[in-house]
């Protein structure tokens, strides 16, 4: 383990150092610079208030647990980020980078050990595992290694349940805990590998599993499972409501179209995420990487041709299973393209491989017809790229990748041959692992395009007064930093880039407005300025090109909180639509748009609205009534208003069913506005107004983790009286 870690800690150090001097950091590209950066300061700042509820600085305001379990919250690295200083965390985020893959290299190894296998091979066996190709590319996301890790933790207990040892229900329970806990997307791959694992594992002629084996391990996984509740439901239901869990099919047949791209990724590496140099963008299949370095699939190969046993069975099964749509099953059907499961493959493919060696026989045969196959269809992906782009080839980037991939083909034939030596292989992997990472961090540089160096960190306002804070999407699509700027500065955002927001955010940007992901249904009726105006836009960063970055106040800005004294209801307001002469954002400021029916209008507060195309905003902005006093909080927001008459108040913050409001103490409800906002009937007069957010599910999630942890206490006194009574 030590000269595992030694040579885990050089790799590492002589492929980012380079980088770091051509580039001065390492991250200053796409998802990693709009995700997981701005994601982890977010955390920092949501942890440090105490009662983390709700997220102001996410999408006009989002609910923290829903929206960041997958990505930080439950992250035991990010919370080590987290004690930096906010400017120091681009930079923590590299150190606790090699700690993560510290740890999958000891978790590796030590489950090599724990099945058998040599100890050399075994740090062989873990450095493959550690920078496969698999884990290079999720250099791209950062927080894809904790499901790794978790998962190699899980795999630990399973051995140790299955062989009868020691703690054995206890440690799969707690393994279970942290796959659930740590990132639920990636739970459903992780407990279904393990499923496969273990119904193959009993065929094993060094064990013996009976069925009440078995149904001990299923407890334990659903006690495991029961313990992460606090997270588990605050996230389903955050997950029953976004778009963006929509099922599709595992048996999408669009998957079968990706078979021969997601073929090539077993036999060579691919230097980016979701670039795949081989398919056409729009079609190529994404996170999928299951390639080990210099030896690829030859070994599994050879290993399943010459063993009828439960490993090579299980290693079929994996394919089969990445190969085809059944890959969806382990996904939550979110995209059948996805492989974010390709980590349990790839150990598999690493055990068959040091099994191989451990054996020490020849393997001359079997890697020279592996590397023909291997060769034949690389060329299959070149002559369709030639094919398809009319003669014209991709570029060096690809060169470079086909030139690793035939160098190390023909490093591995040297060595079947017997013309190369066991360390000198050895010396071969590493290279050919720093290679790899030479080209994707390289890589990364090419996509971002900007050159920029340094992160606007911090800097954003502070107290009260209003929050909306809008950077707008005015340079190229390379230039993902204006896209979580909010997050960098502290500040709130009209927009932003975030895989997980609301229902209602998804409903808001794709009925009414411009937005990255979603299919604007209002065409020529949409003016953005005067959405500004109804979402309390104050400032607008235009970011060019170059990184530079130019704020202006608003042409027009209302504050958070304004009053309504008339109506359109949602069926009416839709039935505008098609009236290319109204302008419907004016129509929104006119008049606020309520539910069908909605009990406001019956009391005489609103009036029906009229719609004009003679609306003026300038009138408009004049003559609204506004707060007071606004100020957002990690658990809600207050207002003062102060009216000659009882009005409607809008809030520009995302409906949920998690919020409640008080006037003057005095409950209060809340009504769906403006499509998917918030709106307060106030009466006349002077008034404090309170509403506060507590995440839906999260009581009920406590339950279920403290009906968990008395689980486990049965479980861990029953084994702890096993180990007793054994003893005697």
């Amino acid at each position: 383990m030590k000269k595992l870690t030694c040579v885990t800690l050089f790799v590492l150090v002589v492929a980012f150092l380079p980088v770091l001097i051509l580039r001065g950091d390492l991250w200053l590209a796409s998802d990693f610079l709009h995700q997981e950066i701005p994601f982890i300061l977010e955390t920092k700042r949501m942890l440090a208030a105490g009662a983390p509820w709700w997220s102001w600085n996410t999408y006009l305001g989002a609910d923290f647990i829903g929206s960041y379990a997958f990505y930080t919250l439950t992250s035991p690295f990010v919370w080590l980020n987290c004690l930096f200083p906010e400017q120091w965390v681009p930079y923590s985020t590299a150190l606790t980078l090699v700690l993560k893959f510290l740890c999958m290299a000891w978790l590796s190894w030590l489950y090599l050990r724990k099945v058998g296998v040599s100890d050399g091979n075994s740090a062989l066996g873990a450095f493959l595992f550690t920078f496969s190709s698999f884990n290079i590319a999720s250099l791209y996301y950062y927080h894809f290694y904790e499901p790794i890790i978790v998962f190699l933790l899980l795999m630990l207990a399973v051995e140790r349940l299955l062989r009868g040892e020691r703690w054995g229900m206890t440690l799969v329970a707690l393994a279970a805990f942290a796959v659930a806990f740590v990132n639920f997307y990636f739970a459903v791959g992780s407990l279904m590998a393990a499923l496969l694992y273990v119904l193959f594992r009993s065929f094993s002629s060094d064990l013996h599993v009976d069925f009440r084996l078995v149904l001990k391990g299923v407890v334990a996984v659903l006690v495991g499972i029961a313990m992460s509740g606090l997270v588990l439901l605050p996230v389903l239901h955050t997950m029953l409501e976004t778009t963006r869990a929509d099922a599709q099919s595992a048996f999408d047949p669009v998957a079968l179209l990706n078979l021969l791209e997601r073929l090539r990724t077993v036999f060579m590496p691919k230097m980016i995420e979701g670039v795949t140099p081989f398919v056409n963008p729009g079609s190529g299949p994404f996170s999928n990487e299951a390639c080990i370095a210099v030896f690829g699939l030859s070994l599994t190969c050879v290993y399943v041709a010459r063993r009828r046993d439960w490993l090579a069975v299980l290693a079929v099964a994996l394919l089969v299973f990445y190969l085809t749509p059944l890959n969806g099953v382990f996904t939550l059907f979110t995209n059948p393209l996805y492989t974010r499961w390709a980590y349990a493959l790839t150990l598999v493919i690493v055990l068959c491989s040091v099994r191989v060696l451990d054996e020490g026989t020849t393997a001359k045969r079997g890697v020279l017809l592996y590397s023909i196959v291997a060769l034949l269809i690389v060329a299959a992906f070149v002559a369709k790229v030639m094919i398809d782009t009319g003669g014209f080839f991709i570029g060096s980037r690809v060169m470079l990748q086909l030139a690793l991939f035939i160098a190390g083909l023909a490093v591995l034939c040297l060595w079947a041959c017997g013309k190369m030596g066991a360390q000198w292989l050895r010396v071969a992997v590493v290279v050919a692992v720093v290679a790899q990472l030479w080209l994707f961090l390289l890589n990364l540089h090419c996509i971002d395009g900007s050159g920029r160096r340094g992160l606007p960190v911090g800097g954003g306002e502070s107290g009260g007064g209003v929050t909306c804070y809008r950077t707008d999407f005015r340079a190229p699509q390379s230039d993902f930093l204006a896209l979580n700027l909010g997050l960098l500065r502290d500040c709130a955002g009209v927009r932003g880039y975030h895989s997980v927001i609301s229902a209602p955010m998804h409903e808001f940007y794709g009925t009414a407005t411009r937005d990255f992901w979603s299919t604007n249904k209002l065409g020529a009726n949409v003016n953005e300025d005067e959405f500004d105006v109804l979402l309390s836009v104050r400032d607008v960063v235009e970011i060019d090109s170059a990184g530079h970055e130019t704020t202006r106040a608003a042409e027009h800005f209302i504050p958070m909180g304004f009053a309504y004294d008339s109506y359109f209801t949602r069926s009416e307001f839709e039935g505008l639509m098609g009236d290319t002469t109204l302008n419907l954002p004016l129509l929104m400021l006119s008049s606020v748009v309520l539910d069908d029916g909605d009990t406001l209008p019956a009391d005489k507060r609103l009036a029906h609205g009229t719609a004009a195309a003679s609306l003026n905003l300038d009138s408009l902005v004049r003559e609204r009534m506004v707060a007071t006093r606004f100020e957002g909080t990690s658990t809600g927001y207050t207002a003062r208003v102060e009216l000659p008459d009882p009005r409607v108040i809008f809030f520009s913050v995302p409906f949920s069913e998690g919020f409640t409001a008080t006037i003057d103490g005095h409950p209060a409800p809340i009504h769906r506005a403006n499509l998917c906002m918030q709106a307060i009937a106030v009466p006349a007069g002077n008034h404090s107004i309170v509403v506060e957010y507590f995440p839906p599910w999260l009581k009920a999630g406590c339950a279920l983790s403290l009906m968990g942890l008395l689980f486990l206490a049965l479980i861990m006194w029953s084994e702890k009286k096993k180990i007793k009574d054994s003893s005697i």
